[in-house]
């Protein structure tokens, strides 16, 4: 195929980047799980998502202590293996992005895939589970990419990112994230319910209100918004059914 093919196929498709934790899934709650499993606490989810990275998982003021004492006795599984566990047994992403997901996974028009940082021993095949779990067709991504402890997530944008496509889109919980968009071209579309909250955004990091969304079906309405304006229009509710259950979000 010719390059001026090639940057024709590009103009006619979207590219969306979307986060995994806490913006697909509810990982404060398989977190959570995890920890009381070992004795540990993590802390009420409010003081949980206004923690920085590692101490998310140390604990707060009230659990630090006690935390790192607990940490240093012998167990059969470490944190992380149990973590991995927890998250391929019971993560599920949540169910109103599962419809879109879907039909952007099918669309020939739409690049789709996944990049995030995840703190599992096997970050690839963990999300790649998780969404299996949800009855999402993950063998049909575009990409799924664990972005390393030490890494930038702009780098791998930069990678996917492309002069040529229509439009490109980045879903994200965190401040960095908004930050990893705004620097490498993409379109922010910010969920409030994950790791970052909705004051934390606006107040430490800056980020717009009109591209915050507190809600996972907030969200996926606002990802189909921009998809129409490119032309792409999907038939499907909005919202998922009553019989599917949506983790409440923060």
């Amino acid at each position: 195929m010719s390059d001026m093919k090639k940057d024709q196929n590009k103009i006619n498709k979207v590219l969306v980047v979307l986060d995994f934790d806490g913006y697909l899934v509810n990982s404060y709650r398989i977190i959570d799980q995890a920890f009381r499993k070992f004795g540990l606490q993590v802390g009420d989810e409010e003081r949980f998502r206004n923690r920085r990275k590692f101490l998310k998982y140390l604990g707060g003021g009230r659990e630090i202590l006690g935390n790192l004492v607990s940490y240093s006795l012998p167990k059969q599984h470490t944190i992380r293996e149990l973590l991995t566990e927890e998250f391929m047994e019971e993560g599920e992403v949540y169910p109103a992005f599962v419809p879109l997901l879907n039909a952007m996974i099918e669309d020939p028009r739409v690049r789709v895939g996944i990049v995030s940082r995840n703190f599992t021993l096997h970050p690839g095949r963990t999300i790649r589970a998780v969404l299996a779990n949800s009855d999402v067709h993950h063998q049909h991504l575009d990409f799924v990419i664990p972005v390393p402890v030490r890494a930038k997530k702009n780098d791998v944008l930069e990678a996917l990112h492309g002069m040529h496509y229509r439009r490109t889109l980045l879903g994200g919980d965190e401040i960095g994230d908004h930050r990893a968009a705004t620097a490498t071209g993409f379109e922010p579309v910010m969920g409030s319910y994950g790791f970052d909250e909705r004051k934390r955004l606006i107040h430490k990091g800056g980020v717009p209100e009109d591209c915050i969304f507190d809600t996972p079906a907030d969200v996926v309405a606002e990802i189909r918004r921009q998809l129409a304006e490119a032309g792409i229009r999907y038939d499907f509710e909005t919202d998922p059914p009553a019989s599917a259950r949506e983790p409440a979000a923060a």
